[in-house]
């Protein structure tokens, strides 16, 4: 009942907030650019010593987003183009020291000081590219077209008194246009050390740095759809040295390729893929009850993620439901896609063969000219001799762009596993407010049937029927006070099953204090309860196991947590399944040199078992350890090396999804080289197994026409 009073005090504690319902009155600022053409190209440097700059377009980033206030660090943006090229120099003034951390491409974005450069070639109807460097030139880009986008450009910076200045290199070619609009485009500037995004195109309700509804106008640069798409070709060549027990040694080829259809589409292809991902480690043994959730990291699912994940992004409260999960497909023999954007729809298509198997899936989506209404149709297919199963789903969302956001979902699986196909099926609705400041309170109905389990999906709780209710508020402080900002997070939810007996049931609330010297503080209690089930078998009674706690509750104290270097030690406890449970989790990770880092980890979980339903030895004892330890070296902007080694031992805790390995080893070794037009991979091992693969892996790509991910 305490907990229940606390969390209706914090809800009436942010309704009653201003800055929750009502916008900031101030002047929209919708920026308008028109970049000057030169024929003498800057030299990308990281200074604006170069005769050229000086004719250059001068824009600031005179907003702070965080604050909705004025910036209180002058950012002057210069701009030239020269027809094939994007240049942009920055003069960024800092009064505190500049972070630079990161020496590698691609690693450790959002971590140090940086400016982004955020383009819309087809206006607000296509897609966005973002182009990140911190003050040292380390260098990030994004596309919503492609996740694999990595095409040649260059970025240069340097750290001067009272700040820093950057010169980057954008070339045109490597976006794509459709014709159906004006260039936009959008400046950010961000400070991790004190979590200020500064803007250059801005509204009071704005609330995302990305969102093109607040981009400027752009002037000066080619309409992309004149230009030529060039096909891409990635031709890959392996040898494994290994025992017999990793597969043996071998010899293998493949290729990725993508072909432009018209613009903004292409048809994408993969033969004979190799998922060699060695260096990726998501093991963890923290407790839960549910299926744990993984990223994907295969290179033909991650390109044209972004066409497929629209409707698992509009969720709150969600409970760990994705309608398309790729980690579910085995690797393929071969994969082909069509992908794309053309005015106000994008879609997807993919197909994959493998060992008797066949995974299908389609995507398309549609957002009004105004960017405040969108619908999302998304399907799926899987084919063996022993199952067939179909997952068809449909999304709408709407959002005044200023503090409310509605959305609907309906969701059907059939097929071979669904027993009975009135249940089968996912429905929601709900409402989010939210406003400027980051403030956010949503409210949830969903039903999720007994069998509504597509194969090539993942839905960690099925059977519940009820309600979700959360809310989000930050109290954010002035910058000479000690704190940087307090949060509150709480969530509320109640499901039932088709019985009508409950069958999950949270309560909580999280604390969060972020100190000006970097400290952070977080606090959790409440109570989690969830109804053990029992796979359905066709034919025969369903039977409901016991509703038991699943209560993880307790403290954590961090330092530096959104830098390179982050440490923290956590501890938590509470009666989950048939005993307390206590778990630890320690991490930190320190600089070795100025391009080295070592990170190292010790987890454990101890539970105490007092309840014979689950485990007759009343009075047991289960205790679990992850060690983990990994050393990293930066050598240079386009080459890191990788070294790791993992022990899990002990049992896990009951009803949980952790290891269930008792001894568990693990040690692997990655070397990543990029070039122009092709990288190369050695490695031993793989860390995403868990235990050691004795193997040695060279891999070589070269990359044909259109560059990586273009």
């Amino acid at each position: 009942m305490v907990r229940r009073a606390a969390l209706r005090c914090l809800f009436i504690l942010f309704l009653c907030s201003p800055s929750a319902v009502a916008a900031n009155s101030e002047t929209i600022h919708i920026g308008s650019l028109v970049v000057p053409h030169t024929s003498a190209a800057p030299v990308i440097d990281g200074t604006l010593d170069s005769p050229a700059w000086k004719d250059a377009a001068v824009t600031h980033l005179s907003y702070d987003l965080r604050d909705h206030a004025a910036a209180k660090e002058d950012t002057a943006v210069y701009t030239l183009t020269d027809g094939a090229f994007l240049y942009v120099g920055i003069d960024a003034k800092q009064s505190i020291p500049v972070r630079t951390t990161e020496h590698t491409n691609g690693v450790g974005l959002d971590t140090d000081d940086e400016v982004q450069v955020d383009l819309w070639p087809n206006g607000t109807r296509g897609f966005r590219y973002k182009f990140t460097s911190t003050a040292i030139g380390t260098h990030y880009q994004f596309s919503t077209e492609n996740n694999s986008f990595e095409p040649e450009w260059w970025s240069a910076g340097r750290v001067v008194a009272g700040g820093y200045t950057i010169t980057m290199k954008i070339p045109l070619a490597v976006m794509h246009g459709t014709g159906s609009g004006d260039w936009r485009i959008q400046f950010i500037r961000y400070m991790p050390v004190t979590n200020h995004p500064f803007v250059w195109s801005f509204g009071p309700a704005q609330t995302d740095f990305n969102d093109v509804n607040y981009s400027g106008s752009l002037a000066g640069l080619p309409k992309l759809a004149a230009l030529r798409e060039k096909p891409r070709f990635g031709i890959y060549a392996l040898g494994k040295a290994a025992s017999v027990t990793a597969g043996g040694s071998a010899i293998r080829e493949g290729a990725d390729l993508s072909i432009p259809l018209i613009p903004g589409t292409s048809f994408v292809g993969t033969l004979y893929p190799d998922y060699s991902n060695v260096e990726t480690d998501q093991q963890t043994i923290a407790p839960t009850a549910f299926p744990r959730i993984y990223q994907e990291v295969r290179p033909f699912f991650t390109q044209g993620a972004n066409f497929y994940s629209y409707p698992n992004g509009v969720c709150s409260g969600c409970p760990g439901i994705i309608e398309f999960y790729t980690p579910a497909i085995p690797t393929p023999r071969e994969g082909y896609a069509v992908e794309g954007q053309r005015g106000l729809f994008s879609y997807g298509m993919l197909h994959t063969t493998g060992v008797q198997r066949d995974d299908t899936a389609e995507a398309v989506n549609y957002v009004t000219p105004n960017q405040k209404t969108a619908f999302n149709f998304q399907g799926s297919m899987v084919d063996t001799p022993d199952l067939h199963n179909d997952a068809d789903g449909i999304t709408f969302t709407h959002s005044n762009l200023t503090n409310l956001q509605e959305f609907a979902r309906f969701g059907n699986n059939s097929g071979s596993q669904v027993f009975d196909g009135s249940q089968a099926q996912r429905y929601e609705g709900g409402v989010n407010l939210f406003s400027p400041n980051g403030s956010a309170i949503s409210a949830v109905l969903r039903k999720v049937g007994l069998y509504f389990d597509p194969t090539d999906g993942l839905v960690q709780h099925p059977d519940i029927a009820g309600y979700n209710v959360n809310f989000f508020k930050p109290f954010k402080f002035a910058p000479t006070d000690r704190y940087i900002e307090f949060d509150v997070n709480g969530n509320l939810d109640r499901y039932h099953d088709h019985t009508g007996a409950l069958d999950q049931s949270v309560s909580a609330v999280l604390g969060s204090l972020t100190t000006r010297t970097l400290f952070n503080l977080q606090l959790s209690t409440g109570s989690s309860y969830v109804r053990f089930q029992n796979l359905p078998v066709k034919g025969q009674p369903l039977m409901e196991g016991p509703f038991v706690p699943v209560t993880q509750q307790g403290a954590q104290v961090g330092y530096n947590l959104n830098g390179a270097l982050p440490a923290f030690v956590a501890f938590n406890t509470g009666h989950f399944g048939p005993g307390r449970l206590n778990t630890w989790a320690r991490s930190a990770t320190v600089r070795l040199g100025t391009r080295g880092a070592i990170s190292l980890e010790a987890d454990d979980t101890d539970q105490f078992v007092d309840d014979r339903m689950f485990i007759p030895d009343k009075g047991q004892q289960l205790t679990q350890w992850l060690e983990r330890a990994s050393y990293s070296y930066q050598s240079g902007p386009n080459q890191a090396l990788a070294l790791g080694v993992r022990r899990i031992i002990g049992t896990p805790p009951e009803f949980t999804t952790a290891p269930a390995a008792e001894n568990a080893w693990n040690i692997s070794a990655a070397f990543h080289q990029k070039f122009v037009g092709g990288e190369v991979y050695l490695a031993y091992g793989d860390a995403s197994l868990l235990s050691t693969a004795p193997q040695f892996i060279l891999k070589f790509i070269r990359y044909i026409g259109a560059e990586k991910g273009t």
